[in-house]
């Protein structure tokens, strides 16, 4: 049996730099979205306000409060209430020791914001294009941990795309998002 591969410095480099470039994408969703909280999306969530309470709760209770963060974060504005979020999260996470645990989580979490700013920005007419790294990294990681992911609902029903979609596509049908949703005719 082969040993696990050991973390190193780098890994974590990596790691926390693939979540800020998710977290930079989730910010600009979420100021996309201002004004439109009942706006439909594609995610399981429903309505822009049930991904943004979705996305809020996830870090409180999986990344927050595990770290002994807490920041003061507004309920009433959700582009506050996410600086705030990265804020205080960033230098708890950066702590020598912390993705020693947490390495795997941070990974899906990255993942899951990745794919809940294209919801968001979906729920809004638009069309912007994920971190292509962060897409098929987020896909690897979700086939090697495939079991885990569906016992927790996160996968849903996947959506079959072509042999040849991208990585974006290939991720968001793993996830049971159609990558051609649009915002339904009102």
């Amino acid at each position: 049996m082969a040993a696990a591969a050991v973390p190193t410095v780098g890994d974590d480099v990596r790691l926390l730099s693939d979540y800020r470039v998710a977290c930079d994408a989730f910010a600009d969703a979420v100021r996309a979205v201002r004004g439109h909280p009942d706006a439909p999306t594609p995610a399981p969530e429903g309505s822009v306000h049930g991904v943004l309470d979705h996305v809020f709760g996830v870090h409180d209770s999986l990344l927050l409060e595990p770290l002994g963060v807490r920041p003061e974060l507004p309920d009433d504005d959700p582009e506050a209430r996410w600086a705030a979020t990265v804020a205080a999260l960033f230098p708890a996470l950066e702590r020598p020791g912390t993705l020693d645990r947490r390495a795997l989580l941070v990974g899906i979490v990255t993942t899951d914001v990745l794919i809940h700013s294209w919801d968001l920005t979906r729920a809004v007419g638009a069309d912007v294009p994920l971190d292509p790294e962060l897409c098929q990294s987020g896909y690897d990681r979700a086939l090697r941990n495939k079991t885990v992911l569906e016992g927790s609902g996160a996968l849903g029903v996947a959506v079959a795309v072509p042999g040849d979609a991208t990585a974006q596509d290939r991720l968001l049908g793993l996830f049971g998002r159609n990558p051609n949703w649009g915002h339904p005719v009102s």
